[in-house]
């Protein structure tokens, strides 16, 4: 696991690169329920999206670099892996080979066991102000099988319906 100050220096430099490279524009907020706190965000989400890729790419570029460095250095795959924080024995492949399949064929590997959890994420919506969890796009196309929790005046979903039904023509 990263330290805790890596994470927040790779959001100020994703913040910089959106706004340098990609247009974006950012905009200090107070935090809702603080008085004091304020946050920063991006008026449009995009040019972040687009800055973190970058810095994920850039990032996976390094990390093939320093494994290519560490090999040269002596270092066995199963260091690699124990360096990438692979547990020994948690996937159907040793340590040694999960880190050359993550490092050189591009594929984590994966555990022996699988969630029964369907995968999702959330964010606040901006229209209604509720916690909303998304299931992406798979499966059904109707808004409320990949979304819950928005109110049921939020405008945003109130017109993801109204499109959804024009769309397919249901009512």
């Amino acid at each position: 696991m990263a330290p805790i100050g890596v994470g927040r220096r790779l959001e100020s430099l994703a913040f910089e690169i959106a706004a340098e490279e990609f247009d974006g524009e950012i905009v200090v907020e107070p935090i809702p329920g603080y008085q004091m706190l304020t946050r920063q965000r991006l008026v449009d989400p995009l040019p972040g999206v687009r800055a973190a890729r970058a810095l994920a790419s850039a990032a996976r570029g390094l990390l093939v670099e320093q494994v290519r460095d560490a090999r040269a250095a002596g270092r066995s795959w199963d260091e690699v892996g124990e360096a990438l924080e692979l547990s020994d024995g948690t996937t159907d492949d040793p340590r040694a080979e999960a880190a050359f399949a993550e490092v050189v064929e591009g594929r984590r590997a994966e555990p022996t066991w699988h969630s029964f959890r369907t995968p999702s994420t959330y964010w606040r919506c901006r229209s209604c102000g509720e916690l909303v969890t998304d299931y992406g796009p798979i499966g059904s196309s109707h808004p409320d099988d990949q979304e819950s929790g928005h109110a049921t005046t939020c405008t945003r979903h109130q017109a993801a319906l109204a499109r959804w039904r024009a769309d397919t023509g249901w009512d």
